[in-house]
């Protein structure tokens, strides 16, 4: 029942964002707009203690794949709600980030049983920690990198813009897709860094995949923003980079994971 409360608060924040934007009026833009960020702020706080009655609390860490994306929607739903408050131009891209999160809120679903992780500690639980955050991150880099590249293709064809005047400039869309990928690759370096010190086995406990594929992703990021900064790397080159990381990180995680538990019956730790 929580996690229809929790999709409600979302979206309806979403809404409140997304008309915030439509407003020619300042004043009734920002009203809209603080509406939406204090639905927001609901939504995260009913979503963070969702979590922790469901994942959290439990004797055990122990995490399915829905819970998993459950803890990743909630940084992303944070960051979105502070980026509308740094920079309203934004409450149309933070508006769709929110309905994400409010939908994998949704997935969360009180007494699932997950498999147990065997190696439990702090250092285990910050590089979670780490991983949540440099997913997180991504996520946001990726809708915006989506997001300009339906605005470029949308004023190449000289088309109005319809729904995607909820959107900011290009220029700013760019600009804050390459900061989310920057903020996000150094948490992903210090994830991968802390996982290779603090995971004992990888072989015995089924992680060299995801290993792999994460070593893969980080590859992937680096080179586009190395590409970035030495050749001025954009539009579609950076966009294909991006979305291309992006899959490899999902593989990484949830893909192994499906796998594992679901076909060959295995789970990590």
């Amino acid at each position: 029942m929580l996690s229809i409360v929790v999709l409600a608060c979302y979206l309806a924040c979403a809404a409140w964002l997304a008309s915030s934007v439509y407003r020619a009026d300042e004043n009734a833009a920002r009203g809209r707009r603080i509406a939406g960020l204090g639905l927001g702020a609901i939504a995260v706080a009913l979503h963070a203690s969702l979590l922790w009655r469901t994942v959290f609390a439990k004797p055990e860490l122990a995490f399915t794949v829905a819970e998993t994306a459950s803890l990743i929607g909630w940084p992303t739903g944070v960051i979105a709600l502070v980026l509308t408050w740094a920079r309203p131009r934004f409450a149309g891209i933070s508006s769709i980030l929110m309905a994400i999160a409010g939908v994998v809120a949704a997935t969360t679903v009180e007494g699932n049983a997950g498999y147990a992780l065997e190696q439990q500690s702090w250092e285990i639980a910050a590089h979670i920690v780490l991983s949540t955050l440099a997913y997180a991150l991504l996520t946001i880099a990726v809708a915006l990198a989506v997001a300009l590249a339906l605005l470029d293709r949308r004023l190449r064809s000289r088309r109005p813009l319809g729904m995607l005047t909820i959107l900011p400039s290009m220029e700013a869309l760019e600009s804050a897709t390459f900061q989310a990928l920057g903020a996000g690759f150094a948490v992903l370096t210090l994830a991968l860094f802390s996982g290779f010190i603090f995971v004992r086995d990888l072989f015995a406990q089924h992680l060299i995949h995801k290993t792999v594929l994460s070593c893969l992703a980080w590859v992937v990021f680096a080179v586009l923003l190395f590409g970035r900064w030495r050749f001025g790397w954009r539009g579609r080159v950076a966009r294909n980079w991006t979305l291309s990381g992006f899959a490899l990180l999902g593989l990484a995680y949830f893909g192994s994971k499906i796998v594992l538990e679901s076909i060959l019956g295995r789970h990590w730790g």
